[in-house]
């Protein structure tokens, strides 16, 4: 199947190149596209494959010309086929931010990727661009008794659970709805930031951009479902990020950092029902071993915030600690 599919791309990229070329597994994400690294003498591309039924690029699309716009890095489109979901672009190489990250490089690193959270909130355009409204993320938390309760962990969703929980998403999403609104990545941790030398970060995966939070993209990144870094390190970094902000909103930082914390807390619901999800709908297993980190920002904001006594009940009732 894979052997089938690189000789359709080498015949649907062979007019673009001059000389001889090769094409290999770049990689894949937790999504249906997978990406494949074109490699000649002139240097490396990259192909994008994105089943139509499953992943159409028109947003894709849509979303690289608002980016390219706002002079953030992002890759060059060279050829797309719309109708097979193929797309020719430049490579902004293979490496990775988590793969960067160090505790000697962390801080630089950091501080450029804040940089482009700033940028895109205040120059990208966002005029027609979808709203983070509550059916999506209504949506998104009920992933996590879905997939993550039910299917992974054989929870029984009594009727008083499913109240209890519904609650708990209701009083996330209040919070969130009050929330000043910008351009939103959506997915913006250490997978998909690249290290590049000149404009870094180099910023992939934006398809699934939206209007939304402006805490979403800062606490994605700083409280990343695949790093961890200490308290103190997040404090001063997320301080950072407000400093560059807080002209722009009549708000004071506990506040500020209130609303990451919840922000945090809708996406990490998230992100452990579709760790589950891709597991058994998907048969990526890796990300399993992803859900106890994941969890545990879950843990620590809840036990921060006397606020959140009750949705730290039924979390505590659930019992959680003993089956992850």
């Amino acid at each position: 199947m894979k052997e089938k599919l690189i000789t359709e791309l080498t015949d649907w990229v062979e007019p673009f190149f001059k000389e001889k070329f090769s094409i290999d597994v770049a990689s894949s994400d937790a999504s249906f596209r997978s990406y494949y690294r074109v490699s000649s003498s002139e240097g490396t591309k990259i192909i994008m494959v994105a089943p139509p039924e499953n992943e159409p690029i028109s947003g894709f699309l849509d979303i690289t010309q608002r980016l390219f716009r706002a002079n953030i890095n992002i890759p060059k489109i060279y050829k797309v086929d719309q109708s097979r979901g193929l797309i020719l672009m430049s490579d902004l190489g293979n490496k990775s931010y988590l793969d960067m990250l160090t505790k000697e490089t962390l801080y630089c690193l950091y501080t450029d990727a804040i940089d482009c959270i700033y940028k895109m909130q205040n120059a990208v355009d966002i005029d027609g661009l979808s709203h983070f409204d509550k059916t999506e993320q209504m949506n998104e938390m009920k992933l996590f008794d879905e997939w993550f309760l039910s299917k992974h962990l054989n929870i029984k969703i009594s009727d008083k659970l499913k109240d209890d929980l519904y609650y708990c998403y209701e009083s996330i999403y209040s919070t969130i709805s009050k929330i000043p609104r910008k351009f939103m990545h959506r997915d913006f941790h250490s997978r998909n930031l690249m290290v590049t030398e000149q404009h870094n970060p180099g910023v992939l995966d934006y398809q699934d951009a939206v209007i939304g939070p402006i805490t979403y993209d800062i606490v994605s990144l700083l409280k990343d479902c695949y790093t961890t870094w200490d308290n103190e390190i997040i404090y001063s970094l997320t301080s950072s990020f407000f400093t560059k902000i807080e002209r722009h909103h009549n708000i004071i930082y506990e506040e500020f950092e209130y609303w990451f914390d919840i922000t945090g807390l809708q996406r990490h619901l998230k992100a452990i029902g579709i760790f589950s999800r891709l597991n058994y709908r998907d048969n990526k297993s890796n990300y399993l071993n992803d859900i106890p980190r994941t969890y545990d920002y879950i843990k620590e904001t809840l036990k921060k915030y006397s606020e959140l006594s009750e949705i730290k009940r039924v979390f505590d009732e659930i019992n959680m600690d003993k089956k992850i």
